[in-house]
């Protein structure tokens, strides 16, 4: 798990976030090079665990690496470049994860460069629950969602 990944799991699910989150975050970190002494301490913490101790070890670690913590921006943006890759992986899940997707983006109020997913969910729901002026077939949208997920991942890696 990501340092990205992570605050977006601790920002969105605060309840859910559980001490093995942030130890599978130390174990990414090591992995990628990173090192400090909170780090590794964080990294080798088993069960029992202790929520409030482990979240201590975590602030520590950023500290320690000089991390900051990323705007809410960095990780909700961060989150739907996993959604898209999951369209791509599992585009028989797209309708669901298309909604999700434009959860994020109505969070981090509508940015002009994700506004494709918007129109994507207006066709989605045109689909679903209009008329269907248009005509659409499920495979017309499933393929205006894929789409619209590379676009996301390509556009996200030139950033």
């Amino acid at each position: 798990m990501n340092t990205l990944q992570l605050f977006y799991k601790k920002y969105q699910n605060h309840k859910d976030i559980k001490s093995v989150d942030y130890i599978n975050w130390a174990f990414t970190m090591l992995e990628d090079n990173c090192s400090s002494f909170s780090l590794n301490i964080l990294a080798s913490l088993r069960e029992p665990l202790n929520i409030f101790e482990v979240e201590d070890y975590f602030r520590r670690a950023l500290s320690e690496m000089e991390l900051q913590e990323p705007s809410y921006q960095e990780f909700a943006r961060y989150y739907i470049l996993q959604l898209s890759e999951k369209v791509l992986q599992d585009k028989k899940n797209a309708f669901e994860i298309v909604y999700d997707i434009n959860s994020v983006i109505r969070d981090i109020d509508y940015p002009e460069d994700l506004k494709e997913w918007l129109i994507i969910s207006d066709m989605l729901d045109e689909f679903h629950y209009g008329r269907n002026d248009f005509n659409l077939t499920k495979e017309e949208v499933i393929t205006a969602i894929m789409d619209a997920a590379k676009n996301q991942v390509k556009n996200y890696k030139k950033s």
